[in-house]
């Protein structure tokens, strides 16, 4: 599968669980800011900093993915062993599992 084609894969994932993303030019910021998921009003946001390259953009999404409850989700394999070792990999700094 395509680097492209995967991060569609997986932005398509994130709307099904809920998951908006927004693309921000985070270099700008008078705070340090970096990508991720964040909790506004009850509702899951992920913002995707403009700079960041597909490689990264799909390492970020699929770390974040990787920590949702896809129970009842139909996941393509790839995608789904792509996010079974992004959670692997990051074991030792997980944050709980949300559920979508």
């Amino acid at each position: 599968m395509t680097p492209e084609k995967t991060y569609q894969y997986l932005t398509e994932l994130a709307v099904k669980t809920g998951i908006s993303i927004r693309y921000e030019d985070l270099s700008n910021s008078e705070l340090t800011t970096k990508s991720g998921l964040c909790s506004i009003k009850g509702r899951f946001l992920f913002i995707m900093d403009v700079s960041k390259g597909l490689t990264e953009r799909i390492t970020l999404l699929s770390e974040t993915l990787s920590q949702m409850d896809l129970g009842g989700i139909y996941v393509l394999p790839a995608i789904r062993e792509l996010l079974e070792r992004s959670h692997h990999s990051r074991r030792d700094n997980s944050i709980p599992r949300q559920k979508a």
